[in-house]
């Protein structure tokens, strides 16, 4: 069998070992349909050639709109296959925000979902350099007569494969290039535990690498089935229907669903139970990624059956730097670091990080390459931590929020914000410097219903405050009356938490 070393690659040895096993499975008209990975492998060669025909001896770029199905990625892949670049986009930002990043990331084809579909008329104004707009549900039409063609030529290991752009909180969203090579050896750092015919959920917007890597590709890699959540709303209906062996979860579901079985708990008392009636039978383990995970969260599941493991990565690592270790005794900790990877951790307590997975750079933008890329190649995570004997890794903050009071003391904002993270009457809140201390801005929970939730917050407080130095101690409480200013993927921008 072939070496894995590109997208296309991938694609070809899923088919080869693989073949007519189920590689997606979605809902379609409230009936399961599946898709083989030999069918996957027919339809994005189909797809490719037409691509090539359209484009002839050219390497274009193409931007992708949509969420998580058959279509969504025989489009993804399909360019990968025409050895063109995929560019997927955020389906929840709005026609002028996807039309400004199609422009920057020079695509020339677009593939639109139906919802995006609808604002081809204002996309087409902003963006006259893109050729063609396709409708994701005209692709099996479109392909129809290339069916059994392939398309031509080989892409190579170095080359660009994907600009995926991070929504960042201090200005316009920048394009990480990932080539081939970065993604396939993120794909395969780490061994195959068995995880052939496992059913992974996949819950997450697709355009994010967490879920692209961790749940699209690993599942070409290893054989696992793809079931397609197809809404946020029905994740709980969406287990049972399932019946998955794994998912990837963001902290808020993960919180969110843990709620709802300690809901669940007060009117039975067998948690184990309660497990398997809400996740199913063959429920092993949750992957959490891209937020802060607290100890009360996994400590919470164990009390239903229930494994989470936290792993760590960024965009520009495509993205895994730690993987989840099931089970994990460093309940702090966000893993340990996946092999091939190499940490360093500077005398400012900055991650920095060396692996082939690590970016080529953002694209059409040096000056930031310049900035999170060293001269020999160590990637600067901008995230505080340190490293433990065993091999795991444990963040404490962001560099760029540090606080630096009037003392000289350095203070990380989410060393004291990750202790309200599974903390009821909390829904929001941000640490920073007043007057030369630590205030505590809050936005309390709608949800919660409490007599004086200023007094609970307070009492939290104040318990919280005794496992820190003076210093870090919160001596100022802000309670307010709106969420604060977020990003699209929903992160907090601290620059602008008094505009609202």
């Amino acid at each position: 069998m072939k070496e894995v070393r590109t997208l296309k690659d991938l694609v070809c040895f899923a088919d080869e070992k693989f073949g007519e096993e189920i590689f997606i499975r979605e809902i379609v008209k409230k009936a399961f349909q599946d898709t083989s990975y030999h069918q996957f492998r027919v339809n994005c060669d189909a797809l490719g050639t037409w691509l090539q025909e359209k484009f002839p001896e050219q390497r274009v770029h193409a931007a992708l709109v949509g969420t998580t199905s058959s279509l969504y990625l025989t489009a993804w892949f399909g360019v990968q296959c025409a050895n063109f670049v995929s560019v997927p986009l955020d389906a929840a930002n709005n026609a002028e925000h996807i039309a400004d990043e199609i422009n920057r990331s020079d695509s020339v084809i677009v593939f639109l979902d139906e919802k995006h579909f609808k604002e081809l008329e204002t996309l087409k104004k902003l963006c006259p350099a893109v050729k063609y707009f396709i409708r994701l549900s005209d692709i099996p039409e479109l392909i129809a007569d290339y069916v059994g063609k392939m398309p031509s030529g080989a892409p190579e290991a170095a080359q660009l494969a994907a600009i995926l752009f991070t929504s960042g909180t201090t200005g316009q969203s920048k394009g990480v290039m990932l080539s081939n090579a970065n993604l396939i050896d993120n794909t395969t750092c780490e061994p195959d535990l068995g995880f052939h015919g496992n059913k992974r959920l996949t819950v997450l917007p697709v355009h994010h690498v967490f879920c692209f890597t961790c749940d699209i590709l690993c599942a070409l890699w290893y054989g696992r089935m793809l079931c397609v959540n197809d809404s946020m709303m029905r994740i709980i209906k969406n287990l049972k229907l399932f019946q998955p062996t794994d998912a990837t979860f963001v902290p808020m579901i993960s919180a969110s669903i843990l709620n709802r079985m300690n809901q669940m708990a007060e009117q039975n008392p067998d948690k184990i139970a309660i497990g398997k009636e809400v996740f199913g039978e063959n429920f092993s383990v949750i992957y959490s990624g891209g937020a802060y995970l607290s100890p009360e969260i996994i400590l919470g599941y164990r009390e239903f059956g229930i494994e989470i493991a936290q792993g760590y990565g960024m965009t520009e690592c495509a993205p895994r730097i730690c993987t989840s270790v099931k089970g994990c005794p460093h309940l702090e900790s966000v893993g340990r670091i996946v092999s091939g990877c190499q940490v360093q951790i500077t005398d400012e307590n900055e991650i920095r990080v060396k692996s082939p997975s690590v970016m080529m750079g953002y694209y059409h933008n040096p000056e930031e390459t310049a900035k999170s890329l060293t001269s020999d190649g160590w990637l600067c995570t901008g995230d505080l931590g340190y490293q433990d004997e065993d091999g795991y890794l444990y963040i404490t903050g962001r560099k760029k929020n540090l606080i630096i009071l009037a003392n000289g003391e350095n203070v990380s904002p989410e060393e004291i914000e990750n202790q309200f993270a599974y903390f009821a009457p909390v829904k929001e809140i941000v640490v920073y410097a007043l007057d030369g201390a630590i205030a505590a801005e809050v936005f309390p929970n709608p949800d919660y219903e409490s007599d004086n939730i200023q007094t609970e917050i307070q009492t939290k407080i104040d318990e919280i405050n005794q496992k820190f130095p003076p210093a870090k101690r919160i001596v100022k409480l802000i309670l307010r009356e709106t969420e604060f200013p977020k990003t699209a993927s929903k992160k907090i921008i601290r620059a602008k938490i008094h505009e609202i």
